[in-house]
């Protein structure tokens, strides 16, 4: 077993489940396959992790109603279903599990992010000390990690307004006397204009996803 682990963070491709903010201009069919390809493109950018010491895994939600959704995760992946009401206390669940493991440093982020790459998350591993995080253009995080001596439970169960603009804000006054180091800021996709916004600046890695992009440009713009 290696001493590091990344998480995967995500909901399944369920129609009207998933980026639900985006049917304002797309159906929940088309919202779903954009969280699908995202998730493609994360298993493809991020198998090789694998080969750089760090285990991978995959914590899902809803998985009882999508059968067909586990035959696309790698087997490079382990996977485990999300526990909990809040989002805080599912990222608390899955952070505790793969501690519980063994391992010393555990790295989790969302699967919404297109620019998310290989580096970023190495980089999470190699500059962590106590605690490190990603944050979004929104004002929330995309990424975060601590090692394992380090409980991060006082920021998932208080109770941060999640999904708000302050949530960044309000989990870096919670870990305060802890060092911290702060990744490079990420867009991920919650509206239709992330996605205008994405046509500009996806990296050409994301497969799928600009692919998506390419054969729907027009209900995008």
């Amino acid at each position: 077993m290696n001493k590091k682990a990344y998480i995967l963070f995500t909901r399944i491709p369920i129609p009207n489940k998933v980026k639900t903010r985006l049917q304002t201009k797309l159906t929940g069919e088309e919202a779903a396959q954009i969280q699908l390809e995202l998730l493609k493109d994360g298993f493809l950018k991020f198998e090789a992790l694998k080969n750089k010491g760090i285990d991978l895994f995959l914590a899902y939600s809803d998985g009882a109603k999508s059968k067909s959704f586990f035959e696309i995760i790698p087997d490079g992946f382990e996977y485990f279903p999300q526990l909990g009401d809040t989002i805080g206390d599912r990222m608390d669940h899955a952070m505790k599990t793969i501690f519980a493991k063994g391992y010393e440093k555990v790295v989790l982020t969302g699967s919404d992010i297109p620019n998310l790459n290989q580096k970023i998350i190495q980089d999470a591993f190699d500059k962590m000390e106590e605690v490190v995080i990603g944050p979004s253009c929104d004002g929330g995080y995309y990424l975060i990690g601590s090692t394992y001596s380090i409980d991060l439970s006082p920021i998932f169960q208080t109770n941060i307004g999640w999904g708000k603009q302050n949530v960044l804000q309000e989990t870096i006054a919670l870990i305060a006397k802890r060092k911290l180091y702060v990744l490079p800021t990420l867009k991920d996709i919650d509206y239709p204009e992330d996605l205008v916004e994405a046509l500009k600046y996806s990296e050409k890695d994301n497969y799928f996803f600009n692919q998506w992009l390419k054969e729907n440009r027009g209900r995008v713009k």
